[in-house]
């Protein structure tokens, strides 16, 4: 490209023409600036300013914007964490090592992957489960291969055997087990990072199940994982934490310092070894998002579910977030709050998120759709039994088989957030619809999660009454003393 250089106009110096410029006269002798009118010198300012506020649009709207609309202007971009220039890191990413050594504990190290579960009901066999669970069939070949030298697959099929696994964010199984029978445990991990093959070993040792009531304050950092280390628990207490009280409390937002919980859970052991949580007896919870209690009550004639000490159910139509806990660093808790956007007149939340973050079901209910676009990337659509409508854009995979009129429980992880689509973040963009039958689904504002008191969702489940809610009061009278004495 050929380069100009412009000159003064001949005859003229530049500083002779920045005074011009300057519209500099003299008047009786002395030099002064020419006045302008106020109302003209308003109207002009007016004008500037409207000018650089359009320019600043444009600028957002073709250039900077990361695939939302005019309604993300308030969002924060992209955050450093701990001082480095990158945005929040990945999760599940695959293991230096999946082995721990540890003799029982085949999850130990390996808290950071995304854990799935499910039984091996009637009709469904090792393959069938892990196909349920979104595990690629060459995957599955891989960890059969090794693992029937060790049983024989044929015979697990409609035992109900609990399945349980630790895979990364790309679906890749790094540790498997296998619950035989009480007691008797099939483990499988993957040798490396990059091989084929796994370690498989059969435990069988007394399994003994005890009771023991754990209780916890959150420190300065506000943060449950780290609170669950300092009380001496394992990691995985912190997930189990936060999914049983996932109806009242998010721990990723709503988490503030001096938090207290109080828990009653099941211990497993194999032997001597510590194997497992179990079931969350009883909880509860007092700190700036409200109070709760639970209790896990069978009723007569009913499953067993959570109540509070009046005999109330607790669960929700809709959980407070679609967003399953997990480790994050301090510093960046203050990207993960949902914020509002606006695109083509549809309104939606968006959580600033990790690759990888593990996406639940918000609700009891079925698959309407799934889908690819330009601008959403893969979504997943969820149609709830209370008549809301969910849809999930902007997600790295989906988790499980989830074709249209697939069944899906409240808490189940059904996708892993990403940035699938026009969009420069790893999020997840959720937006609520209510449906009616006699005409077209209604926007509704996806915030409603968060909301308190009469606001909020409504409870799913009757309550305990009469005798039967004095059995249950007598019953749950120990636990309540026990969950004091912690606090």
């Amino acid at each position: 490209m050929q380069r100009v250089e412009k000159r003064p106009a001949a005859g003229r110096s530049p500083r002779s023409r920045g005074a011009a410029g300057n519209r500099k006269v003299l008047t009786g002798g002395r030099r002064a600036r020419a006045t302008t009118d106020p109302a003209e010198r308003k109207a002009r300012n007016r004008t500037i300013l409207a000018l650089g506020l359009l320019a600043a649009i444009n600028v957002y709207v073709f250039g900077l914007r990361d695939g939302g609309g005019l309604g993300q202007l308030g969002q924060l971009g992209s955050a450093s964490i701990a001082g480095t220039n990158s945005p929040l890191p990945p999760l599940a990413s695959p293991p230096d090592e999946a082995c721990g050594g540890d003799p029982v504990r085949i999850f130990e190290g390996l808290s950071d992957l995304i854990g799935l579960q499910t039984h091996l009901g009637p009709g469904y066999t090792v393959r069938l489960g892990l196909l349920q669970l979104g595990i690629a069939s060459d995957e599955i070949d891989r960890v059969e291969a090794d693992v029937r030298t060790h049983v024989d697959l044929s015979l697990l099929g409609g035992s109900g055997a609990p399945l349980r696994l630790a895979m990364d964010r790309f679906g890749t199984i790094h540790a498997l087990e296998l619950e035989l029978a009480e007691g008797h445990i099939l483990q499988a991990c993957r040798k490396d990072v990059d091989g084929h093959t796994f370690d498989v070993r059969n435990i069988q040792h007394p399994l003994r199940t005890d009771v023991e009531v754990v209780a916890l304050e959150l420190g300065p950092d506000a943060d449950l994982a780290h609170a669950v280390l300092e009380a001496g628990e394992k990691p995985e207490l912190a997930h189990q934490i936060a999914r049983t009280l996932a109806n009242d409390v998010d721990f990723l937002t709503e988490a503030r310092p001096g938090d207290k919980i109080a828990i009653m859970v099941e211990k497993r052991w194999l032997g001597r070894r510590f194997h497992r949580y179990g079931q969350v007896m009883a909880a509860r919870f007092q700190g700036a998002a409200g109070r709760a209690s639970y209790y896990r009550y069978k009723p007569e004639g009913g499953p067993p579910a959570y109540f509070d000490g009046d005999g109330k159910p607790v669960r929700r139509a809709l959980l407070r977030s679609p967003v399953a806990f997990f480790g994050v660093d301090v510093e960046a808790r203050g990207l993960l709050p949902p914020s509002i956007e606006l695109v083509q007149g549809r309104i939606g939340a968006v959580y600033r998120l990790p690759e990888g973050t593990p996406l639940v079901a918000l609700g009891d209910g079925v698959i309407e759709a799934q889908d690819r676009s330009a601008s959403e990337g893969h979504t997943l659509e969820l149609r709830f039994e209370d008549g809301t409508r969910a849809r999930y854009a902007h997600v790295m995979r989906v988790v499980g088989e989830l074709s249209p009129g697939t069944r899906v429980a409240q808490g189940q992880i059904i996708a892993l957030a990403g940035h699938s689509g026009r969009t420069a973040n790893d999020r997840l963009r959720l937006e609520l619809l209510r449906s009616d039958h006699d005409g077209p689904p209604t926007p509704m504002d996806p915030l409603l999660l968060l909301g308190r008191d009469s606001e909020r969702p409504p409870v799913v489940g009757a309550a305990i009454d009469g005798k039967a809610k004095d059995r249950f009061t007598d019953d749950i009278a120990t636990w309540t003393r026990a969950l004091k004495l912690a606090r």
